[in-house]
């Protein structure tokens, strides 16, 4: 039965891959996007402190003066994959609510930001890590960034919920605090368990997650 589940979750995430190939693709395959890839390999690897310039050329297999071309140094390259990678995931997540039904509710679609979340962090677990966990190591701008994204969803959040309330306004009135918080929280869970266990281990989360979002907010179940 386990071995049925990891072949089944396997698929799942093969499928999303193909889904989104593309767009990943079309960001990555140009000499700044092989930089910016061979970047967040490097820290993966070695960390961004031990990564050198020499690294990242070389891994990218093209020359300095190129590098110069695209990024100013080292610390502006880190930047721009952390803004990369931030914009897979609004792509992706943005693709996937797109799939949804026009009449979806707020549930749907804060599931569908969630599991995409979760699918993408396991797919990219290179560019999770270098936002999850590097970024803080490294200077404001990227950290900046990354709270960037992270305000991204507490936007979703919010649009979401006020479409709910809507329809429903029994629903009470949230703080836009409390909108903020559970990105957050959300974020600060899966950087643990990047650390602990590996990106691979995130979609396992996702239930978990949306059930978190649906209590905070005060959505009704799903029957």
């Amino acid at each position: 039965m386990r071995d049925k589940q990891v072949r089944s979750t396997a698929l799942q995430r093969t499928n999303f891959d193909e889904r989104h190939r593309a767009a990943r693709e079309a960001v990555l395959t140009s000499q700044r996007g092989r930089l910016i890839e061979a970047m967040v390999e490097c820290v993966e690897a070695k960390g961004y402190h031990s990564t050198t310039l020499t690294d990242i050329v070389a891994r990218a297999r093209v020359s300095r003066s190129t590098f110069y071309e695209h990024f100013s140094n080292k610390e502006h390259c880190f930047v721009e994959a952390v803004r990369t990678g931030s914009d897979i995931i609004a792509q992706r997540i943005a693709e996937e609510l797109a799939q949804l039904p026009l009449d979806a509710g707020a549930y749907e679609r804060i599931e569908s930001i969630v599991v995409t979340f979760c699918e993408t962090v396991a797919s990219e677990p290179d560019f999770a890590r270098l936002m999850l966990v590097e970024a803080f190591k490294v200077d404001q701008e990227s950290v900046a960034l990354r709270d960037l994204a992270v305000d991204r969803f507490a936007d979703l959040y919010r649009a979401f919920y006020a479409q709910a309330r809507a329809t429903d306004p029994s629903l009470p009135v949230i703080a836009d605090a409390l909108f903020a918080l559970i990105p957050d929280a959300i974020g600060e869970r899966t950087r643990r368990v990047i650390v602990a266990d590996g990106a691979h281990r995130v979609p396992e989360l996702a239930p978990l997650f949306v059930e978190f979002v649906v209590a905070v907010l005060g959505l009704p179940e799903q029957p």
